[in-house]
Protein backbone atom coordinates (compact mmCIF):
# COMPACT_ATOMS: atom_id res chain seq x y z
CA UNK A 1 0.00 0.00 0.00
CA UNK A 2 1.41 3.57 -0.95
CA UNK A 3 0.67 5.77 2.21
CA UNK A 4 -0.68 8.53 0.58
CA UNK A 5 -1.14 12.24 2.52
CA UNK A 6 -4.98 12.94 2.66
CA UNK A 7 -6.43 16.35 4.88
CA UNK A 8 -6.04 16.76 8.36
CA UNK A 9 -8.05 16.20 11.28
CA UNK A 10 -6.29 19.66 12.85
CA UNK A 11 -7.57 21.20 9.58
CA UNK A 12 -11.13 20.89 9.39
CA UNK A 13 -13.09 23.65 7.02
CA UNK A 14 -9.86 24.84 5.88
CA UNK A 15 -10.41 28.52 3.50
CA UNK A 16 -9.31 25.88 0.76
CA UNK A 17 -11.80 23.30 1.55
CA UNK A 18 -14.14 26.28 1.69
CA UNK A 19 -13.00 27.71 -1.81
CA UNK A 20 -13.30 24.51 -3.04
CA UNK A 21 -16.64 23.65 -2.11
CA UNK A 22 -17.77 26.95 -3.47
CA UNK A 23 -17.04 25.53 -7.05
CA UNK A 24 -19.54 22.13 -6.05
CA UNK A 25 -22.41 22.11 -8.36
CA UNK A 26 -25.87 20.69 -6.18
CA UNK A 27 -28.58 20.22 -7.81
CA UNK A 28 -31.73 18.04 -7.78
CA UNK A 29 -33.74 15.37 -10.24
CA UNK A 30 -37.29 13.69 -9.98
CA UNK A 31 -37.70 10.76 -9.82
CA UNK A 32 -41.19 8.84 -12.12
CA UNK A 33 -43.10 9.24 -9.30
CA UNK A 34 -42.09 12.71 -8.55
CA UNK A 35 -39.71 12.41 -5.46
CA UNK A 36 -36.76 14.84 -5.17
CA UNK A 37 -33.82 13.68 -5.09
CA UNK A 38 -30.85 15.81 -4.63
CA UNK A 39 -27.35 15.27 -5.50
CA UNK A 40 -23.58 17.45 -5.74
CA UNK A 41 -21.16 16.87 -9.01
CA UNK A 42 -17.52 18.70 -9.53
CA UNK A 43 -15.92 18.37 -12.48
CA UNK A 44 -11.80 17.29 -12.80
CA UNK A 45 -10.04 18.85 -15.61
CA UNK A 46 -8.63 15.68 -16.33
CA UNK A 47 -12.15 14.16 -16.49
CA UNK A 48 -11.16 10.80 -17.37
CA UNK A 49 -12.05 9.13 -13.90
CA UNK A 50 -15.41 9.60 -11.32
CA UNK A 51 -16.04 8.26 -8.42
CA UNK A 52 -19.80 8.24 -7.26
CA UNK A 53 -20.68 8.06 -3.30
CA UNK A 54 -23.19 5.92 -2.10
CA UNK A 55 -23.94 7.38 1.87
CA UNK A 56 -25.47 5.61 5.09
CA UNK A 57 -28.61 5.82 6.82
CA UNK A 58 -29.28 9.64 8.13
CA UNK A 59 -26.23 10.69 6.10
CA UNK A 60 -25.96 13.90 3.22
CA UNK A 61 -23.25 14.92 1.26
CA UNK A 62 -22.59 18.00 2.94
CA UNK A 63 -20.92 15.47 5.58
CA UNK A 64 -18.58 13.94 2.88
CA UNK A 65 -17.31 17.75 1.97
CA UNK A 66 -14.03 16.83 3.42
CA UNK A 67 -13.56 13.48 1.36
CA UNK A 68 -14.95 14.63 -1.93
CA UNK A 69 -12.26 17.32 -1.45
CA UNK A 70 -9.99 14.52 -0.52
CA UNK A 71 -10.59 12.50 -3.70
CA UNK A 72 -10.67 15.60 -5.97
CA UNK A 73 -6.92 16.03 -5.26
CA UNK A 74 -6.42 13.05 -6.04
CA UNK A 75 -7.98 12.95 -9.75
CA UNK A 76 -11.28 11.89 -9.72
CA UNK A 77 -14.54 13.64 -10.52
CA UNK A 78 -16.62 12.93 -8.02
CA UNK A 79 -20.28 12.56 -7.41
CA UNK A 80 -22.73 11.85 -4.51
CA UNK A 81 -26.53 11.41 -4.21
CA UNK A 82 -28.75 11.94 -0.95
CA UNK A 83 -30.83 8.60 -0.80
CA UNK A 84 -35.09 9.83 -0.72
CA UNK A 85 -36.29 10.02 2.45
CA UNK A 86 -32.60 11.68 4.30
CA UNK A 87 -30.50 14.66 3.21
CA UNK A 88 -31.05 17.22 1.25
CA UNK A 89 -33.91 15.08 -1.06
CA UNK A 90 -37.68 14.96 -0.57
CA UNK A 91 -38.74 13.28 3.13
CA UNK A 92 -41.72 10.45 2.38
CA UNK A 93 -43.14 10.56 5.80
CA UNK A 94 -45.30 12.91 7.90
CA UNK A 95 -42.91 12.96 10.77
CA UNK A 96 -39.49 14.21 8.25
CA UNK A 97 -37.12 13.35 10.94
CA UNK A 98 -38.27 8.76 10.44
CA UNK A 99 -36.00 7.01 8.27
CA UNK A 100 -38.35 5.23 5.22
CA UNK A 101 -38.38 3.94 2.52
CA UNK A 102 -41.18 2.23 0.92
CA UNK A 103 -39.23 -0.99 -0.41
CA UNK A 104 -35.21 -1.15 -0.44
CA UNK A 105 -35.14 -1.43 -3.95
CA UNK A 106 -36.12 2.58 -4.23
CA UNK A 107 -33.09 3.10 -3.28
CA UNK A 108 -31.17 1.31 -6.31
CA UNK A 109 -33.90 2.55 -8.87
CA UNK A 110 -32.74 5.95 -7.84
CA UNK A 111 -29.25 5.23 -7.63
CA UNK A 112 -29.65 3.99 -11.48
CA UNK A 113 -31.57 6.94 -12.40
CA UNK A 114 -28.82 9.43 -10.87
CA UNK A 115 -26.07 7.65 -12.85
CA UNK A 116 -27.76 7.32 -16.01
CA UNK A 117 -29.32 10.73 -16.21
CA UNK A 118 -26.18 12.79 -14.27
CA UNK A 119 -23.23 10.70 -14.30
CA UNK A 120 -23.08 9.08 -17.78
CA UNK A 121 -23.80 12.14 -19.59
CA UNK A 122 -20.04 13.39 -18.83
CA UNK A 123 -18.81 10.48 -21.06
CA UNK A 124 -15.73 9.64 -18.32
CA UNK A 125 -13.83 6.57 -19.01
CA UNK A 126 -14.18 4.97 -16.22
CA UNK A 127 -16.48 5.13 -12.95
CA UNK A 128 -15.33 3.69 -9.70
CA UNK A 129 -18.24 3.42 -6.56
CA UNK A 130 -17.32 4.69 -3.03
CA UNK A 131 -19.93 3.40 -0.14
CA UNK A 132 -20.90 3.69 3.61
CA UNK A 133 -22.60 1.10 5.32
CA UNK A 134 -26.53 1.20 4.28
CA UNK A 135 -24.88 2.99 0.89
CA UNK A 136 -23.10 -0.70 0.79
CA UNK A 137 -26.43 -2.68 0.39
CA UNK A 138 -27.78 0.00 -2.32
CA UNK A 139 -24.70 -0.50 -3.99
CA UNK A 140 -24.40 -4.44 -3.88
CA UNK A 141 -28.20 -4.33 -5.16
CA UNK A 142 -26.73 -2.08 -7.85
CA UNK A 143 -23.78 -4.13 -9.04
CA UNK A 144 -25.77 -6.86 -9.00
CA UNK A 145 -28.50 -5.34 -11.66
CA UNK A 146 -25.72 -3.66 -13.89
CA UNK A 147 -22.80 -5.53 -13.22
CA UNK A 148 -20.56 -3.28 -15.93
CA UNK A 149 -21.09 0.16 -14.98
CA UNK A 150 -18.11 0.06 -12.36
CA UNK A 151 -14.71 -0.92 -12.68
CA UNK A 152 -14.34 -1.28 -8.65
CA UNK A 153 -16.27 -0.76 -5.62
CA UNK A 154 -15.13 0.36 -2.11
CA UNK A 155 -17.63 -0.92 0.52
CA UNK A 156 -16.90 1.24 4.10
CA UNK A 157 -18.27 -0.63 6.85
CA UNK A 158 -20.89 -2.29 4.98
CA UNK A 159 -24.59 -2.98 5.90
CA UNK A 160 -24.64 -6.62 5.28
CA UNK A 161 -26.28 -7.00 8.64
CA UNK A 162 -27.72 -4.91 11.32
CA UNK A 163 -25.97 -5.59 14.85
CA UNK A 164 -29.29 -5.63 16.79
CA UNK A 165 -30.35 -5.99 20.36
CA UNK A 166 -32.19 -9.83 20.36
CA UNK A 167 -32.16 -12.47 17.70
CA UNK A 168 -32.97 -11.25 14.16
CA UNK A 169 -36.15 -13.82 14.13
CA UNK A 170 -37.61 -11.65 17.56
CA UNK A 171 -36.67 -8.01 15.88
CA UNK A 172 -38.72 -9.11 12.69
CA UNK A 173 -41.42 -10.07 14.92
CA UNK A 174 -41.85 -7.09 16.70
CA UNK A 175 -41.39 -4.70 13.89
CA UNK A 176 -44.01 -6.43 11.83
CA UNK A 177 -46.37 -6.19 15.07
CA UNK A 178 -45.38 -2.26 14.94
CA UNK A 179 -45.26 -1.66 11.23
CA UNK A 180 -48.10 0.18 11.21
CA UNK A 181 -48.30 2.67 7.78
CA UNK A 182 -51.08 4.71 6.26
CA UNK A 183 -50.74 7.59 3.34
CA UNK A 184 -52.04 11.02 4.00
CA UNK A 185 -52.03 13.95 1.41
CA UNK A 186 -48.97 11.46 -0.56
CA UNK A 187 -46.68 11.18 2.84
CA UNK A 188 -46.34 8.08 5.15
CA UNK A 189 -47.91 8.41 8.90
CA UNK A 190 -45.12 5.59 10.15
CA UNK A 191 -43.62 4.69 13.56
CA UNK A 192 -40.66 4.55 15.08
CA UNK A 193 -38.24 1.38 15.62
CA UNK A 194 -39.03 0.87 19.67
CA UNK A 195 -37.33 3.11 21.72
CA UNK A 196 -36.50 5.75 18.39
CA UNK A 197 -36.68 9.22 18.44
CA UNK A 198 -36.07 12.29 16.54
CA UNK A 199 -32.59 13.58 15.73
CA UNK A 200 -30.61 13.54 18.85
CA UNK A 201 -26.81 13.86 18.65
CA UNK A 202 -24.89 11.64 21.24
CA UNK A 203 -21.88 13.29 23.18
CA UNK A 204 -18.69 12.70 21.53
CA UNK A 205 -17.80 10.17 24.76
CA UNK A 206 -20.80 7.94 24.10
CA UNK A 207 -20.70 8.19 20.56
CA UNK A 208 -19.82 5.02 18.42
CA UNK A 209 -19.12 6.33 14.98
CA UNK A 210 -15.77 7.67 15.23
CA UNK A 211 -12.01 8.27 17.41
CA UNK A 212 -11.69 11.79 16.24
CA UNK A 213 -13.58 14.67 18.28
CA UNK A 214 -12.25 17.02 15.82
CA UNK A 215 -14.02 15.08 12.77
CA UNK A 216 -17.16 14.32 15.51
CA UNK A 217 -17.69 18.08 16.67
CA UNK A 218 -17.25 19.33 13.04
CA UNK A 219 -19.99 16.89 11.10
CA UNK A 220 -22.36 17.65 13.95
CA UNK A 221 -21.53 21.53 13.44
CA UNK A 222 -22.29 20.55 9.54
CA UNK A 223 -25.82 19.07 10.86
CA UNK A 224 -26.78 21.82 13.27
CA UNK A 225 -25.93 24.60 10.68
CA UNK A 226 -28.50 23.10 7.82
CA UNK A 227 -31.16 21.41 10.27
CA UNK A 228 -33.06 20.16 6.91
CA UNK A 229 -30.74 17.50 6.73
CA UNK A 230 -31.21 15.96 10.14
CA UNK A 231 -33.12 12.24 10.40
CA UNK A 232 -33.69 10.27 13.64
CA UNK A 233 -34.36 6.82 14.11
CA UNK A 234 -35.64 4.43 11.87
CA UNK A 235 -39.33 3.15 11.26
CA UNK A 236 -40.49 -0.60 11.31
CA UNK A 237 -40.73 -0.25 8.12
CA UNK A 238 -37.68 0.74 7.46
CA UNK A 239 -35.72 -2.03 9.87
CA UNK A 240 -37.99 -4.77 7.56
CA UNK A 241 -36.79 -3.86 4.05
CA UNK A 242 -33.38 -2.93 5.52
CA UNK A 243 -32.81 -6.74 7.09
CA UNK A 244 -34.05 -8.13 4.12
CA UNK A 245 -32.19 -6.27 1.78
CA UNK A 246 -29.07 -6.53 3.62
CA UNK A 247 -29.73 -10.08 3.19
CA UNK A 248 -29.71 -10.65 -0.27
CA UNK A 249 -26.69 -8.56 -0.49
CA UNK A 250 -24.27 -10.67 1.02
CA UNK A 251 -24.89 -13.22 -2.10
CA UNK A 252 -25.15 -9.98 -4.64
CA UNK A 253 -21.51 -9.36 -2.48
CA UNK A 254 -20.21 -12.58 -3.30
CA UNK A 255 -20.46 -13.26 -6.42
CA UNK A 256 -20.10 -9.82 -7.68
CA UNK A 257 -18.45 -9.54 -11.77
CA UNK A 258 -16.98 -6.13 -9.80
CA UNK A 259 -13.82 -6.26 -7.63
CA UNK A 260 -15.02 -4.78 -4.21
CA UNK A 261 -12.70 -3.97 -1.52
CA UNK A 262 -14.87 -3.91 2.04
CA UNK A 263 -12.96 -1.26 4.22
CA UNK A 264 -13.91 -3.53 7.35
CA UNK A 265 -14.46 -1.06 11.14
CA UNK A 266 -12.32 -3.36 13.52
CA UNK A 267 -14.56 -1.79 16.39
CA UNK A 268 -17.63 -1.83 14.38
CA UNK A 269 -21.07 -1.66 16.81
CA UNK A 270 -23.05 -0.65 13.82
CA UNK A 271 -23.05 -3.19 11.54
CA UNK A 272 -22.03 -7.32 11.61
CA UNK A 273 -18.19 -7.78 10.54
CA UNK A 274 -19.10 -11.50 10.60
CA UNK A 275 -21.82 -10.97 7.82
CA UNK A 276 -19.25 -8.73 5.61
CA UNK A 277 -16.82 -12.07 6.46
CA UNK A 278 -19.31 -14.49 4.57
CA UNK A 279 -18.72 -12.10 1.22
CA UNK A 280 -15.47 -12.41 0.73
CA UNK A 281 -14.42 -14.70 -2.62
CA UNK A 282 -12.34 -14.11 -5.40
CA UNK A 283 -13.83 -10.72 -6.38
CA UNK A 284 -14.58 -8.91 -2.66
CA UNK A 285 -11.73 -8.78 -0.56
CA UNK A 286 -11.73 -7.33 2.97
CA UNK A 287 -9.64 -5.02 4.82
CA UNK A 288 -9.73 -4.67 8.33
CA UNK A 289 -8.72 -1.12 9.94
CA UNK A 290 -7.71 -1.74 13.03
CA UNK A 291 -9.03 -0.16 15.89
CA UNK A 292 -11.69 1.96 13.23
CA UNK A 293 -15.34 2.53 14.73
CA UNK A 294 -18.16 2.36 11.99
CA UNK A 295 -17.27 5.29 9.89
CA UNK A 296 -13.87 5.11 8.58
CA UNK A 297 -14.37 8.33 6.34
CA UNK A 298 -14.43 10.49 9.26
CA UNK A 299 -12.13 8.83 11.87
CA UNK A 300 -8.78 10.08 13.20
CA UNK A 301 -6.00 10.65 10.55
CA UNK A 302 -4.13 7.58 11.39
CA UNK A 303 -7.04 4.98 10.55
CA UNK A 304 -8.69 7.76 7.54
CA UNK A 305 -5.52 7.45 5.68
CA UNK A 306 -4.91 4.09 5.87
CA UNK A 307 -8.90 3.51 4.87
CA UNK A 308 -8.12 6.15 1.71
CA UNK A 309 -4.50 4.45 0.82
CA UNK A 310 -6.35 1.92 0.47
CA UNK A 311 -9.24 3.08 -1.48
CA UNK A 312 -7.11 4.50 -4.16
CA UNK A 313 -4.80 1.96 -4.31
CA UNK A 314 -7.78 -0.82 -4.73
CA UNK A 315 -8.78 2.20 -7.88
CA UNK A 316 -5.85 2.02 -9.34
CA UNK A 317 -5.18 -1.52 -9.06
CA UNK A 318 -8.14 -2.06 -11.50
CA UNK A 319 -7.79 0.81 -13.37
CA UNK A 320 -7.79 0.16 -17.22
CA UNK A 321 -6.45 3.62 -17.88
CA UNK A 322 -2.81 3.58 -18.41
Amino acid sequence: MHYMKFSSELKLNTSDQRHFWQQVHQSSFCTHNGIKIAYAMIQHPNNQRAIVISNGRVESYVKYQELIYDLYQQGFSVYALDHRGQGLSDRLTHNPHQGYVEKFTDYTDDFAQFIDQVVRPQLHEELFIIAHSMGCTIASDYLNKYPQTFTAAVFSAPMFAIRLPFAQSVVRWLAQKLDNNRIEAGKVHSTFVLGGTHYQPDSFKRNKLTHSPFRYQHYRNVFEDTTEVQLGSPTNHWLLEAMSAANRCINYAKHSQTPILILQAEKDTIVCNKAQNQTLSTHCHKVVIEGAYHEVFIESDSMRNIALSHTIDFMAQHSTIA
